[in-house]
C-alpha cells in the first residue's frame, strides 16, 4: 500500500514578554524596562518542530532608579512572558502605536505565563 504525504501541521502562538532589572552601573542604580510582542509560528512535518519568531513590536527603556516613577520602581525585577489570544494580542499592537509606555505596566488578559526572577 502506498503511504500518503503527510501535511504539515502549523500552529501560531501570540506573546507578550515584559521585564525589569535593577543593575549598578559606576555606583549608579539604573533600571532597564524591556517590552516585546511576538507571533510564533510552529510548523510540524514528519515529527520535526520547526519554531519562527517574529518580533512585532519591541521597546526598551532605561532609567536611572532614583529617576524612575513609583509604579516603576513598584515593579518587580524580572522577566514575565504571557500567552495572549490574537484578539489581545492585535490590542497591545495598537496600544503600542498610541501609547508605548504603557506596556511597560500593564498585566494582559492572558492563557498562559511564565515568570523568572532576577537575582539582585
Amino acid at each position: 500500500m502506498e503511504k500518503m504525504e503527510q501535511l504539515p501541521q502549523q500552529s501560531v502562538g501570540y506573546f507578550f514578554l515584559r521585564s525589569k532589572e535593577v543593575h549598578i552601573e559606576n555606583g549608579a542604580a539604573f533600571i532597564t524596562f524591556f517590552v516585546r510582542l511576538t507571533r510564533e509560528t510552529s510548523v510540524r512535518k514528519e515529527g520535526k518542530e520547526q519554531t519562527r519568531v517574529q518580533a512585532v513590536w519591541v521597546d526598551i527603556d532605561e532609567v536611572m532608579e532614583g529617576h524612575a516613577s513609583e509604579k516603576a520602581r513598584a515593579l518587580p525585577n524580572c522577566m514575565q512572558r504571557y500567552e495572549l489570544s490574537q484578539s489581545v494580542f492585535y490590542s497591545l499592537c495598537h496600544l503600542s502605536k498610541s501609547c508605548p509606555e504603557e506596556l511597560f505596566y500593564i498585566t494582559p488578559y492572558h492563557r498562559n505565563s511564565t515568570r523568572k526572577e532576577f537575582i539582585t
